[in-house]
């Protein structure tokens, strides 16, 4: 029985406390591991390009990526220079949404879960296996604002290489 591929991502958080006291941000994404070594797929904006993993043995791993984003904790916050804590989304939203492609393409390539014991690590299971292109919706709180919601919005890219 073959296993799922895994890709690891650190999410980082940049918050901006704007002038009419609302909040927003980005967020850069760092690779931080892969196995099998899939080579570098995750640019700093998020958008994961699984067209670019190198080839696998396919008697070992299946097409299907579990994708961890862990959430790095504290966020500074500018122009503030402070910290405040954040989690992935929970109160008023999900941590991560997915929405499909225009033209094609279902959400059941997909699937989301918080992983158990780590609030601050979300896991999307992908099929990896449509040729589409989704946009995933990473989404914080600030923990110490009422729960304020942000919501981010990188693609990820299914394009698996010819084997």
């Amino acid at each position: 029985m073959t296993v799922n591929r895994r890709l690891d991502i650190e999410v980082t958080f940049n918050c901006t406390h704007n002038p009419d006291d609302s909040y927003g941000g980005d967020a850069t994404y760092r690779q931080t591991g892969s196995t099998p070594d899939m080579g570098t797929v995750v640019d700093s904006n998020g958008a994961i390009n699984l067209d670019r993993a190198a080839s696998f043995d396919s008697s070992v791993y299946n097409n299907n990526v579990d994708i961890y984003l862990t959430l790095v904790t504290p966020s500074g916050v500018s122009p503030d220079n402070i910290t405040t804590p954040v989690a992935w989304a929970t109160q008023y939203g999900q941590g991560v949404t997915l929405h499909p492609p225009e033209g094609g393409g279902t959400l059941g390539e997909f699937s989301v879960e918080t992983v158990p014991g780590n609030p601050n690590q979300m896991v999307i299971r992908d099929k990896d296996d449509d040729s589409n292109t989704y946009n995933y919706k990473p989404a914080v709180e600030l923990l110490e604002h009422d729960h304020y919601y942000i919501s981010l919005d990188p693609p990820i890219v299914n394009r698996p290489p010819a084997r």
